[in-house]
C-alpha cells in the first residue's frame, strides 16, 4: 500500500484548505455580528489552531501505520480526525479503507460507499481502488440498492435512516436478517424482512400504493312516519247510522200519522154503515168498499211504522254503542292540519264526544 505515502503530502495540505476554509468562513459570521477581524483572530484562532494541528497529527499518525500495514492503528488515528474534521471527504475515504483493511467491513463499506457516490474526491487511480476495497468488502456482506416509484420517500434499513428517494447511494449489511421499511405520506408503508448472505447483492424495487380512503359512511334513511292510527270512531260510520236513525223515526212518524187518519175515515165509515152487512160477498152497497180499502190502509200503514221504529231503535242502540266503544279507555292524540297563513285545525275524540278547534297566529 506504498501509495498512502507517496499521497499523503498532498492529502495532509489538501485538509488544511478545507481547515483554512473553515476559519474563514468562522471569521466572516462572527464579522457580520459586529466583531472585528482581530476580535475573531483572538476568540477563535487559537482553538482552531490546536484543532488543525491536532487533525494534522492524527491524520499523519493514520498515513503512517497504514504504510506500515498496521491498519488497525490506522483505523484508530484517522477516527480521531473524523472527530476533529466529520466533513472533509478525504478524511471519510481514508477512514473507510482504513476500516475494510482492518476488518470492520461493515462500517468500511457503508462510510466509502457514500463518499465515492456521493462526492467527486481522489482521482480516477483513487476511485478505482475504493472500487476495488469495496469489493473486498462485498465478500463479506450483502450489497443492497434500493429504488422506490414515489420521491421524498423516507428509507429506513434495520432503524438506520439513510434519507429520502431517490437514494444515491447502496447500502450494506452483515450476514442475517434485517429489516426494510419504506414509507410517505398518503401511502400505505412497505414493510419487509430479509436475509443476508455474504456475496450476495440484491436492488429492490419499491412499489408504493397509495392510502385508499374508506368511502363515506352511509347515513341510514331517516324513518318515515308512520300515519297515525285512528283510535276514535269512524265519524262516516257515526254520520251513517244517526241519519238512518233519523230516517226511520221520521219514516215511522208518517206511517204513524197516515194509520191514525185512515183509523179515523173507517170509525166514520162504520157509523155510517152500520145497518149493512159489509161482510158478504160482494158488498151489499159500494161503500163497503171504501171502508174495507180505508181499513187495509190502516193495517199496512201500522205495520210500515212498526218496522221503522224497529229499524230507527236498532240503528240508534247500535250508533251508541260504536261510538263508547270504538274509541277504547285512552282519549288518541289529537290530529293537526295546517291551513294557510299559519292557521291549524285540530280534532280530537276521547271515546264520548268529538272536539274541533281552530288555532292561529297574528
Amino acid at each position: 500500500m506504498r501509495w498512502s505515502t507517496s499521497c499523503g503530502g498532498w492529502i495532509a495540505a489538501l485538509l488544511l484548505v478545507v481547515t483554512a476554509g473553515d476559519v474563514r468562513a468562522e471569521g466572516r459570521a462572527q464579522a457580520s455580528s459586529g466583531k472585528t477581524a482581530s476580535a475573531v483572530q483572538g476568540e477563535q484562532g487559537e482553538s482552531s489552531r490546536v484543532v488543525d494541528e491536532k487533525a494534522v497529527s492524527t491524520f499523519k499518525e493514520g498515513i503512517a501505520a497504514f504504510d506500515r500495514r498496521d491498519f488497525e492503528a490506522a483505523r484508530v488515528a484517522f477516527l480521531q480526525t473524523f472527530a476533529l474534521k466529520p466533513a472533509a471527504p478525504v478524511v471519510r475515504r481514508n477512514l473507510g479503507l482504513a476500516e475494510i483493511y482492518s476488518g470492520h467491513y461493515l462500517d468500511g463499506a457503508r462510510r466509502l460507499a457514500r463518499v465515492f457516490h456521493t462526492t467527486d474526491d481522489g482521482s480516477s487511480e483513487d476511485r478505482a481502488r475504493m472500487l476495488e476495497s469495496l469489493k473486498k468488502a462485498e465478500a463479506h456482506l450483502e450489497r443492497v440498492s434500493i429504488e422506490v416509484d414515489q420521491e421524498g420517500a423516507e428509507i429506513l434499513v434495520d432503524g438506520v435512516d439513510l434519507g429520502t428517494s431517490p437514494l444515491p447511494f447502496v447500502w450494506y449489511v452483515a450476514p442475517g436478517s434485517y429489516d426494510v421499511r419504506i414509507q410517505k405520506s398518503g401511502y400505505v408503508s412497505y414493510v419487509a424482512s430479509r436475509v443476508a448472505s455474504p456475496g450476495a447483492s440484491h436492488h429492490l424495487r419499491i412499489v408504493l400504493e397509495p392510502v385508499v380512503e374508506p368511502p363515506p359512511p352511509v347515513r341510514a334513511p331517516a324513518p318515515v312516519a308512520e300515519p297515525p292510527v285512528e283510535t276514535g270512531p269512524n265519524g262516516w260510520v257515526l254520520l251513517a247510522g244517526g241519519t238512518l236513525t233519523a230516517g226511520a223515526l221520521i219514516t215511522g212518524a208518517v206511517f204513524t200519522l197516515a194509520a191514525a187518519e185512515n183509523s179515523d175515515k173507517v170509525d166514520m165509515l162504520s157509523e155510517q154503515l152500520s145497518g149493512l152487512n159489509c161482510a158478504s160477498t160482494p158488498p151489499a152497497v159500494p161503500e163497503c168498499d171504501d171502508l174495507q180499502a180505508a181499513s187495509d190502509a190502516h193495517d199496512h200503514q201500522q205495520i210500515y211504522a212498526l218496522a221503522s221504529f224497529v229499524v230507527a231503535g236498532a240503528a240508534g242502540v247500535g250508533t251508541l254503542l260504536y261510538g263508547l266503544l270504538a274509541g277504547g279507555d285512552d282519549a288518541p292524540e289529537p290530529v293537526a292540519h295546517a291551513g294557510e297563513h299559519g292557521g291549524q285545525w285540530s280534532a280530537m275524540f276521547d271515546g264520548k264526544r268529538a272536539y274541533a278547534s281552530w288555532r292561529t297566529s297574528f
